[in-house]
């Protein structure tokens, strides 16, 4: 079986010689100059090359362990929301103890700033951050990799083949979260394999299936080794998904042709535009800690979509689309400013794209109002 040390994030010990590296990339300079300079770069790439690369090895020079990487990211990360969002909230956070390791659930809509913004509320609520669950699919670039594994992320390996290498990569990943919770350190994985492009949340049985894995070296049931993991459903919800009309155009491509496939470099265009583009408000809940957990893997994922839905908070867009959707003005209080924009958005998406969109926007209401009626 494969040790958990083959997809764990680098420790202390690695990280000067990952920094160094880092700072003489010419993928991660290049990528730095596109993202900074925009289209000055390609014109001036020799000088601003050296300039990055300059920049990189002065700010990497004090960097020696983890939590100093993080702590150098923390600036850029608050610059970043500054720009792109026009309000962070949170709640639930008194659902938790800081003496406690948990598994953080989640739903996922945004590949890189579910879980910053995870780490973002939990930094500046006094909480140590969290080890981040990411698929190998998104680490082809050696540098996205090495930035990854220094903010503390382990690999998910996808596309296994085969159903010993199956077992041998779940089995692995169940161990590595657990020894993970064991030594206090909590982690944060999405809810179900990739995000959920059409807003709807479901939580995947054989996610918790996986999770459970690790108690059987541990004579363990499905429910004690799920306790043992100490979960907390998490909710996020965003007023704009930058990615959103990349979202409606797959999904309708996956529809009419049957199949999308993606191009090189794709997931990174998605990293990068869910870092950069405009989110407006995004609130983030941290649910109760689960104090029983069913045992049936199907009825706990039912449990945990219910929590993360109710947890959800409904924007202005949600509203909008589905008004727009119905054809009905059940929704007279809207926010100005939330319509023009919304409009905007519609106005550059593709008409081929444009339903898709407005469903990608209104199935969290759907949801969470289904999920109300149940509750009555």
């Amino acid at each position: 079986m494969p040790h958990t040390a083959e997809i764990a994030p680098y420790s202390d010990q690695d990280v000067r010689a990952v920094v160094d590296r880092l700072s003489q990339d010419p993928e991660l300079i290049h990528a730095v100059g596109r993202l900074r300079f925009k289209r000055l770069y390609p014109m001036l790439r020799p000088f601003l090359a050296k300039r990055i690369q300059r920049t990189l090895t002065r700010h990497g020079a004090g960097i020696h362990t983890v939590r100093q990487f993080q702590e150098a990211l923390e600036p850029m990360l608050a610059s970043i929301l500054q720009k792109t969002t026009e309000t962070f909230t949170v709640s639930g956070l008194e659902h938790l103890s800081k003496d406690q390791a948990y598994l953080f659930l989640s739903n996922h809509r945004d590949i890189a700033m579910d879980p910053a913004f995870v780490n973002w509320a939990l930094y500046n609520g006094g909480f140590d951050t969290v080890r981040i669950a990411i698929g190998d699919n998104l680490i082809s670039q050696p540098f996205v990799a090495d930035l990854m594994r220094l903010n503390k992320s382990f690999i998910v390996k996808r596309n296994v083949s085969g159903p010993r290498e199956m077992l041998q990569t779940y089995s692995t990943l169940s161990n590595y979260i657990r020894q993970s919770i064991e030594e206090g350190q909590s982690v944060w994985i999405a809810h179900r394999e990739g995000r959920a492009k059409d807003g709807i949340d479901r939580t995947d049985p054989a996610i918790l299936k996986m999770l459970a894995m690790a108690g059987k070296s541990r004579s363990e049931g499905f429910d004690a080794a799920l306790s043992a993991l100490h979960i907390v459903p998490v909710s996020i919800s965003y007023e704009f998904d930058p990615c959103a009309t990349a979202k409606a155009r797959e999904l309708t491509i996956t529809e009419t042709k049957g199949q999308y496939q993606k191009q090189p470099g794709e997931d990174v265009k998605s990293i990068a535009t869910g870092i950069t583009g405009w989110k407006g408000r995004v609130h983030l809940h941290f649910g109760t800690p689960l104090s029983s957990i069913d045992s049936d893997a199907s009825a706990l994922s039912a449990r945990i979509d219910r929590d993360i839905i109710l947890g959800q908070k409904i924007f202005d867009t949600a509203r909008y689309a589905e008004s727009l959707l119905t054809g009905q003005s059940s929704f007279p209080d809207l926010h100005p400013d939330v319509v023009s924009r919304f409009k905007k958005l519609l106005a550059h998406t593709p008409e081929a794209y444009r339903r898709k969109l407005l469903e990608i926007y209104a199935n969290p209401l759907r949801q969470f109002t289904l999920h109300q009626k149940r509750e009555l």
